[in-house]
């Protein structure tokens, strides 16, 4: 009885250790970046109802929860390749791009 209960717990500490030494694959963040980036365009103002649409965002791992790449950006049939930087914060992703990053994207102009 003691063997199989130390058994069990050696397998529990191993599939503990496993989950937290795993961390999301660059293709993982991409997508919660790509969806973070749509989520800000499709509500700053400047940007809102343009109709930009984040099609991808490629990632490579820079470091412990660091990485970068490329988002592409679709605006009035033209793509356009933003460089973008992703950290991921526990379980929230924080990404940066350059200031005029988004310089591409005429923005709205209120109603006269």
């Amino acid at each position: 009885m003691q063997f199989g209960k130390l058994k069990f717990l050696a397998s529990l500490l191993a599939i503990a250790t496993a989950l937290i030494g795993c961390s999301p694959t660059p293709q993982t963040v991409g997508e919660m970046a790509k969806k973070s980036i749509q989520d800000v365009l499709r509500v700053d103002p400047r940007f809102k109802d343009t109709g930009v649409e984040v099609v991808q965002v490629q990632l490579t791992e820079e470091g412990e929860r660091q990485y970068k790449g490329i988002a592409s950006i679709k605006h009035n049939g033209v793509m356009h390749d933003v460089p973008v930087n992703v950290v991921l914060d526990g379980l929230s992703i924080k990404w940066s791009t350059a200031p005029n990053a988004f310089s591409f994207i005429p923005p709205n102009r209120p109603p006269q």
